[in-house]
């Protein structure tokens, strides 16, 4: 994404100009810089934050661009952003905690600081596509690949990460229908994966977990890899993405070598 930088310079200018914003981050410093302020945080200039009209959100505190804030507050500014069309990039630290930045570069930065991911990579690279069903398993992975040795193994509560496949699960607790996905696949549609929900498999995640052997499982809230997203790092298992408001919300994703 190499535009994203200079496109974010005067959406940043802009908004301090009307005083919806404080400063932006510095190039050099900090990469969370301010965070966001609502009409309960005084003292902090920034975005005015909107009524909620529905009961969805966050279910934990977030790190928003190195603040910390509780789940009703964040769901309030989040809501404001995406109106302006400003999409966050949530991950996780290692003890758990959820974390949201405004920018790529802060994101990519921090999953390099904290599990020496690479940067997300954007556009994923999409390539063609195997796709097969086993039982209530989906497998994807790229056409051009040899299929990895060994198998999914039984269904079972969140069973370890395995090397090659990134899983998703239709239910919570990494239950009902799976789909894995291999290293290097890229699915800019879920809707074109046969699965459960309707047939496909959009807005249908509701845990995932990424495998050992890549860097990091993004997905994204709409297809073509747009809107808000998700990075997974390697190795970790998230059993209910109702407490990240990321239950049935994905719409494509990739296992990034």
């Amino acid at each position: 994404m190499r535009g994203l930088r200079f496109r974010w310079v005067p959406i940043l200018f802009a908004l301090a100009l009307l005083g919806l914003m404080g400063a932006a981050p510095p190039p050099d410093g900090d990469p969370q810089g301010p965070a966001p302020a609502t009409p309960d945080t005084p003292g902090r200039p920034g975005v005015m934050a909107e009524p909620l009209t529905q009961t969805e959100g966050v279910q934990v505190p977030v790190i928003l661009d190195g603040l910390r804030y509780e789940p009703e507050e964040f769901n309030r500014i989040q809501a404001t952003l995406n109106r302006w069309g400003i999409h966050l990039c949530f991950t996780f630290s290692r003890n758990g905690t959820l974390h949201a930045f405004s920018t790529k570069e802060a994101c990519d930065r921090f999953l390099q600081e904290e599990w020496g991911n690479p940067p997300i990579a954007y556009p994923p690279p999409v390539r063609p596509l195997r796709v097969w069903i086993e039982g209530n398993v989906v497998r994807v992975e790229p056409a051009d690949e040899v299929p990895p040795s060994g198998s999914l193994g039984p269904q079972q509560l969140c069973p370890p990460p395995d090397p090659f496949w990134s899983r998703n699960w239709e239910h919570i607790h990494c239950q009902g229908w799976e789909l894995g996905v291999n290293a290097g696949g890229a699915l800019s549609d879920l809707r074109q994966v046969p699965g459960p929900c309707a047939g496909n498999w959009n807005d249908c995640i509701s845990s995932a977990q990424a495998a050992t052997g890549i860097s990091q499982l993004v997905m994204w809230e709409h297809i073509n890899f747009q809107g808000n997203y998700l990075a997974i790092p390697r190795g970790w298992t998230a059993p209910d993405l109702r407490e990240f408001n990321w239950n049935d919300r994905a719409s494509s994703l990739y296992a990034q070598p």
